[in-house]
């Protein structure tokens, strides 16, 4: 039961994520700013502002409203079709709030965020499951609603179909990662976790505790490691 949960949320999920990236990076009714982030004790500390630069109120959703996606390599078969892509992998829930709330014009929303050092990827085909490092680059998607009657249909929508997901428009912001404080050499900080196709993130992490799959994805994080690192011998 709790699989198929996790299924049915994971599919949701994709969903947002493909419709975040369709969106353009900056959008003309919200702005995303941050502070200088910073590993403390463990978790990368960031201070997020959402700022309404509209001049009307808009709609700020409270499930899903900030989505943290992480770059990683996505590793092919052949080396030359190699790519990098976004991994949502922060500020997914299970748990589907669909009300908003208010943002007036020139108004702010700040929110406080402590990012894991590591993201859980999990491959069903392959019964894996391990852990990446959160390094490199992160993008911060905010969606909003622009106008009242945006979200009260989106609402609607949720309620006789679930489970799709609404459309709304989206900002994002891309930001350097610092070294993560066990990093072995400077250069690998700046390059993207590898990953292999039909690994992603599932939520709930109903994985975590299959001795199996997280010794087979230890394994494979451990060979991908060694020959994508950009640290010399």
């Amino acid at each position: 039961m709790a699989l198929r949960h996790a299924l049915t949320t994971l599919a949701i999920l994709l969903g947002l994520w493909q419709n975040s990236v369709a969106q353009p990076h900056t959008a003309p009714m919200l702005e995303i700013h941050v502070n200088t982030p910073k590993w403390v004790n463990g978790c990368l500390d960031l201070t997020i502002e959402r700022v309404n630069v509209s001049t009307q109120t808009i709609y700020l959703p409270e499930w899903e409203g900030v989505i943290f996606q992480l770059s990683t390599k996505l590793i092919r078969n052949s080396p030359s079709t190699n790519e990098e892509v976004w991994l949502a992998f922060y500020g997914l829930s299970d748990i589907v709030y669909r009300d908003a709330q208010k943002l007036a014009a020139g108004a702010k929303a700040t929110d406080h965020f402590c990012l894991p050092e590591t993201a859980a990827v999990v491959n069903q085909q392959e019964k894996t499951r391990r852990e990446v490092a959160v390094r490199g680059h992160v993008r911060i998607v905010a969606s909003y609603f622009p106008t009242e009657e945006d979200w009260k249909t989106n609402e609607a929508e949720w309620e006789k179909h679930w489970p799709t997901f609404w459309h709304s428009p989206s900002a994002s912001l891309d930001i350097a990662l610092p070294c993560l404080p066990q990093s072995e050499c400077t250069a690998n900080c700046t390059i993207p976790a590898p990953i292999v196709e039909g690994e992603g993130c599932v939520v709930p992490d109903v994985f975590q505790y299959n001795r199996d799959w997280n010794k087979r994805g230890k394994a494979l994080g451990e060979a991908l490691n060694r020959k994508y690192s950009a640290c010399k011998n």
